[in-house]
């Protein structure tokens, strides 16, 4: 820029803006830190500098001014919030490239480790939410440090960080009671919190932070970014987009309609309802095999194991169905095999995945007849949510031209086992998508594109919730999906040859 003169001595903060407007950003402010660096910073530079913009909806600010051009190196940063698990990518703005990624254990975890336990605990007990809300805010200090180390690069010097998350992470991380998200009426405080300073939330970042906006109560940011990765809602065909974790949220449609739905699904599937359950860590068995009578596995780490995750409960669960260990109805079959013993300290049999010589303790691991049953609970839930959308948009499992999975289980379980459960239908398997973590990829789509913000704003106008509790059916529904794979083997053809073509072997 020119510097003043006494002939036109226009102050600083207007003569950069001035500039900027001249170059078609409009309207345009300043924040006060920025104000602070003007002088001496300008006149030091001959009036050479970049300026570091953030685009909101309504205006254009100036969140940082460098001498010289710095237009080469530029970072943000994107994170997907989840309820486990936090993890926060640095992105090079000029190539798209993610220069380092760092994750963590959600520090909210000391407080309960499902959502429900902390929002309970944080009920009307100001002092509590402020403990969970410095614990979220704590991990994510140390995944800022973390990227630095990794990358060299400041964190701070990042103008931009784009947070993904559901409803109730949204909450705590901003100090807000999520008991609104659980109970009835369920209207949440927000839904579409916005921009805020980094600072203004208590975080030692001096950039902008943008939340992904939910789509509904049980629909949070995480899901609306996670579409953001598919754009089958500018398609034609008809399309599911499933993320399992801590529960499930489903969206159906195409171009011309959304249907989306939401509802517990995540903790058996994940492994949870076991006494040996555990998280997708070291130890964990996350694959099994089944062959007549005779079981093998593969451990995380490749070490003995100490219990089993969702991935090798999925597998476990089909091997034994195909092998013939468990009837259609999940009921165990003493004379299958050896590993099924009956325990008297549990008072049922109980398939053994690990015996003393090959667990890491000496001990057995089991998955009991109760386990059963209660994991083929979880999964006709997960079943008759997709049944339900597709009988509520008039289609068929057989039109579906696109299925994507997200979340840990959509991410880790095998695609065979899951339909052989009759979690997933039975399509042609070149349908299906997995996303790994869309809620990140997402975040980190809108952080290089900012015009995707009116795919959100589509979005939140378009989606049309549904309270599957509501249907009159649904309990019916969940009856009939209680089976391996389902009551009508039609809906499951490839399923049913693999059962003939093992038992003529």
């Amino acid at each position: 820029m020119e510097p003043p003169t006494e002939d036109h001595p226009l102050a600083d903060r207007e003569r950069i803006l001035e500039a900027l407007s001249e170059k078609g950003f409009s309207p345009v402010s300043m924040t006060l830190p920025v104000l602070r660096k003007l002088y001496p910073l300008c006149r030091d530079s001959g009036w050479d500098i970049t300026a570091t913009l953030i685009h909101t909806e309504t205006e254009v600010l100036v969140t940082d001014i460098e001498r010289g051009d710095t237009t080469g190196s530029q970072y943000g940063l994107a994170a997907d919030l989840g309820s486990t698990t936090v993890v926060m990518q640095m992105i090079d703005l000029n190539t798209g490239e993610t220069v380092a990624e760092a994750k963590a254990m959600n520090g909210q975890i000391a407080f309960g480790d499902d959502i429900l336990t902390r929002i309970i605990y944080t009920k009307d007990h100001p002092e509590r939410l402020r403990e969970i809300t410095q614990a979220t805010l704590s991990t994510f200090r140390n995944l800022f440090q973390e990227l630095e180390r990794i990358s060299g690069i400041p964190y701070d010097s990042c103008p931009a960080l784009i947070i993904a998350g559901n409803t109730t992470m949204v909450h705590f991380l901003l100090g807000l009671d999520a008991w609104t998200v659980f109970s009835s009426p369920y209207a949440p405080v927000v839904s579409d919190p916005g921009y805020f300073y980094g600072r203004e939330l208590g975080l030692d970042f001096s950039g902008i932070v943008f939340f992904m906006p939910a789509l509904s109560n049980y629909l949070g940011g995480d899901i609306t970014s996670g579409l953001l990765t598919t754009d089958f809602y500018h398609q034609d065909g008809l399309s599911v987009f499933f993320d399992i974790g801590t529960n499930g949220e489903l969206v159906l449609g195409n171009s011309s309609f959304l249907l989306a739905g939401a509802g517990a699904a995540g903790p058996a599937l994940e492994g949870g309802i076991s006494k040996y359950g555990m998280r997708a860590s070291e130890g964990a068995i996350d694959r099994i095999t089944i062959s007549g009578g005779s079981l093998t596995f593969t451990t995380i780490g490749g070490g003995r194991p100490a219990g089993i995750c969702g991935s090798g409960i999925i597998d476990l669960i089909a091997q034994m169905r195909l092998n013939s260990w468990i009837d259609i109805s999940g009921r165990l079959d003493p004379d299958a095999s050896e590993r099924i013993v009956y325990l008297p300290e549990e008072e049922e049999y109980v398939v053994v995945y690990a015996d003393q010589s090959e667990s890491a303790d000496g001990t057995i691991r089991y998955f009991s007849q109760t386990n059963i049953i209660q994991y083929l609970d979880t999964k006709a839930a997960a079943h008759t949510m997709i049944d339900c959308l597709l009988e509520s948009s008039g289609f068929s499992a057989d039109d579906i031209t696109a299925f994507y999975t997200s979340g840990a289980f959509g991410t880790y379980a095998d695609l065979e086992s899951a339909i052989t459960v009759g979690i997933f239908p039975d399509l042609p398997r070149g349908r299906f998508h997995c996303l790994h973590n869309s809620s990140l990829a997402g975040a980190k789509e809108l952080l290089l594109n900012r015009n995707r913000l009116s795919d959100i704003r589509y979005l939140q106008q378009t989606v049309y919730c549904v309270q599957f509790a509501s249907m009159p059916d649904f309990l019916i529904k969940m009856q009939a999906a209680k089976f391996i794979p389902h009551t009508d083997m039609r809906q499951y053809p490839t399923v049913e040859d693999a059962l003939h073509n093992i038992h003529r072997r």
